[in-house]
């Protein structure tokens, strides 16, 4: 028995010293990484605030499988927004770690960052997996864009730029507005859009425009479905399913404050409208069943009417 208590009281001495070092410098870290030929694995967290942050970091980085796992393939680095800055030894490190932020679009916490010893992001994930195995499932999809990342430079031309946009192309979708120095690659090297580079850049900048605008206009609903429309025009793919999810939310906005001021029919007729503008945004399939329950729900606006007045008092 004493010697069971011995050998674990060791374990507990020996074991910290073997938990994964954290850098907390990036640049540093890239430097380390290029001479131990690893990825550099970014956490950019909210350690004092965030619940997702501090269950990602108790449940998934401070395990030791997760050392383990980690100890060949990423040199680790903390990038930490807290609202006490002595956590990150003071205000100066506290605005260095929020411009990294700004640098890598990194618009919400956790989110983990996969990049090359030079910097170019590659993959990562946004939010907190269940568990160490499946971190390291994500986490591996991002090494396997590292090794076409190196495949790619060895090309050259328009097929290193097709073999670079296939790189960002297979990233997740949440990750690939910090990648836009993979898109800069690509777009140098392919000047003919043999890659659709130009579509692309030109639908990042309508977004961009957009996020602004929608700031500028507050809570104007109005305004903000005016500017939702008219990018909606202008996109395709993800950016398109991205903006019909938003336009339903501003509906919806619109639909609840309509509702709760209806006084008329006409009131509700008015809404039943609103209603009709989100079939707009769903897929073909789903349109059908859903216009069939919009006329169910306004089948009789007088009566609908009554219970909207009821509800209202």
């Amino acid at each position: 028995m004493f010697k069971n208590l011995l050998i674990a009281g060791l374990a507990a001495i020996v074991a910290p010293a073997f938990a994964a070092e954290w850098m907390t410098d990036l640049d540093a870290a890239r430097t380390r990484a290029a001479a131990e030929n690893k990825a550099v694995l970014v956490d950019f967290t909210g350690s004092d605030w965030c619940t997702y942050c501090i269950r990602l970091r108790n449940n998934v980085f401070n395990k030791p499988e997760f050392d383990t796992y980690a100890a060949d393939k990423f040199v680790l680095v903390e990038i930490d927004v807290p609202r006490d800055s002595s956590r990150v030894g003071g205000h100066e490190n506290l605005v260095r770690n929020q411009s990294l932020c700004e640098e890598f679009k990194v618009s919400g916490f956790p989110t983990v960052l996969v990049m090359t010893a030079n910097g170019t992001v590659v993959g990562g994930f946004v939010g907190c997996p269940a568990s160490v195995q499946d971190t390291a499932q994500q986490l591996d999809k991002s090494l396997e864009n590292a090794q076409r990342l190196e495949a790619a430079n060895t090309l050259t031309g328009v097929e290193r730029a097709k073999a670079l946009m296939a790189v960002y192309e297979n990233m997740p979708d949440d990750i690939k507005e910090s990648a836009a120095g993979l898109l800069s690659q690509v777009a140098e090297l392919d000047t003919e859009n043999a890659t659709g580079i130009q579509n692309l850049m030109r639908e990042t900048e309508i977004m961009n425009k957009l996020e602004q605008d929608l700031r500028a206009c507050g809570r104007n609903a109005d305004r903000a479905l005016e500017l939702t429309n008219a990018a909606i025009a202008q996109v395709s793919g993800s950016n398109l399913q991205m903006l019909n999810g938003l336009k339903q939310q501003i509906l919806l906005s619109k639909i609840n404050a309509a509702f709760s001021t209806a006084e008329t029919v006409e009131d509700v007729l008015a809404v039943k409208e609103l209603y009709t503008q989100i079939l707009e945004t769903l897929p073909t399939e789903e349109r059908e069943a859903t216009a069939t329950r919009i006329n169910q729900l306004f089948a009789n606006p007088e009566e609908l009417l009554k219970q909207i007045k009821s509800q209202n008092r």
